[in-house]
């Protein structure tokens, strides 16, 4: 059944509770999400230094870069202004 059509058929206060539930719930998906994201860092990226480590995203999910050492994987991340100047060469200089 359709959440909406369900929420019409109750009485309003416990619409009001219901909708409130939900948007807890939801923030806590979310913040476990966030939280999975921050500790997959010491496992992921074991030897890379923090100052080096970026959370940019790979087909609309967050993942964690080291500008250093994952240069190969630049490739493979959503286009932002960042990943498009760390894919430019560099120019040599004497």
């Amino acid at each position: 059944m359709n959440q909406s059509f369900l929420i019409r058929n109750i009485p309003k206060k416990i619409q009001k509770q219901t909708k409130y539930e939900i948007k807890l719930v939801n923030q806590n998906l979310k913040l476990k999400e966030e939280l999975n994201l921050y500790k997959s860092l010491f496992t992921t990226h074991r030897h890379s230094a923090i100052c080096n480590m970026y959370i940019k995203k790979k087909k609309g999910k967050k993942v964690w870069v080291d500008k250093v050492r994952d240069h190969f994987d630049f490739y493979e991340l959503d286009k932002d202004e960042d990943v498009i100047k760390w894919l430019k060469p560099i120019k040599c200089e004497r």
